[in-house]
């Protein structure tokens, strides 16, 4: 849809875009055919879209997919749904709180209000989708594509990086959605991997890593102190014990975890 169409639509509809809601249309066909090639839909996948909207995308998914599978919190938007794309499934509700149902691919517009909480559900979710293909805003996208020692990198990007390989697939300008929301936003894929180094049964990643990061610019051995055998974990994970959290890989953190199961 074009930005005309979608705005008088909206009218129509007498829907006034929520910014509580992180309501952004996408008004941009060139970056729907982006987004659709990337997520490279086929005819026996599930996939679940979270914040359908007007049903921009969601069309051109259900022309492609087995089943698709849609999250919408906002009322009127569900019934315009209905009526439009009677053979999706629709789930009324906010995507934070509902369960979300088992697919192949999460392909999505994630609302900015509650895009980071969403990530976090689907990466550390039992039920993980093989490939994530989402719009973010372009400093999450960053945080989670980022390397060690760069600003961007924190406990968010580990905790992503311990089952996705993160692709920054394309930036998007304010000027294709509506509202023009007042950052850029970026296409990002999510796809499942394994890390180079496993995770043992009962190893305290997560703790770790957000001890770590609570004050990034101390040293490791300052803020692990509560960890039983902090001291002689350091040189079996080849970690210095004067390291920083923000100059660890993936490996070296899992490593450090593993030595303290």
């Amino acid at each position: 849809m074009t930005l005309t169409e979608v705005r008088q639509l909206l009218d129509g509809l007498g829907i006034r875009p929520s910014k509580a809601l992180g309501q952004n249309f996408l008004v941009d066909r060139n970056i729907l055919a982006i987004i659709v090639e990337t997520a490279d839909v086929r005819r026996d996948e599930t996939i679940l879209e979270i914040g359908p909207g007007l049903g921009v995308l969601t069309a051109e998914l259900a022309a492609r997919a087995r089943r698709v599978i849609a999250i919408e919190k906002d009322r009127q938007l569900c019934e315009h749904l209905c009526e439009t794309l009677p053979g999706i499934e629709l789930i009324e509700g906010d995507a934070v709180e509902v369960e979300l149902p088992a697919c192949d691919k999460v392909v999505a517009n994630l609302p900015y209000s509650i895009s980071t909480p969403i990530l976090e559900r689907f990466v550390e979710g039992e039920r993980k989708p093989r490939t994530l293909v989402v719009t973010l805003q372009r400093e999450v996208a960053q945080r989670l594509a980022a390397t060690p020692r760069h600003k961007d990198y924190g406990a968010l990007t580990l905790f992503t990086g311990l089952y996705y390989h993160v692709t920054i697939a394309h930036i998007i300008s304010p000027q294709c959605f509506y509202p023009e929301p007042q950052v850029e936003s970026a296409l990002v894929v999510l796809e499942r991997r394994d890390p180079r180094v496993r995770l043992e049964t009962g190893a305290p990643f997560h703790r770790i890593v957000r001890a770590g990061f609570g004050q990034r610019r101390k040293m490791l051995k300052k803020l692990l102190t509560g960890f039983d055998g902090i001291e002689k974990a350091f040189a079996p994970a080849g970690v210095p014990a004067t390291a920083r959290a923000e100059e660890l890989s993936l490996e070296q953190w899992i490593k450090l975890a593993n030595a303290l199961r």
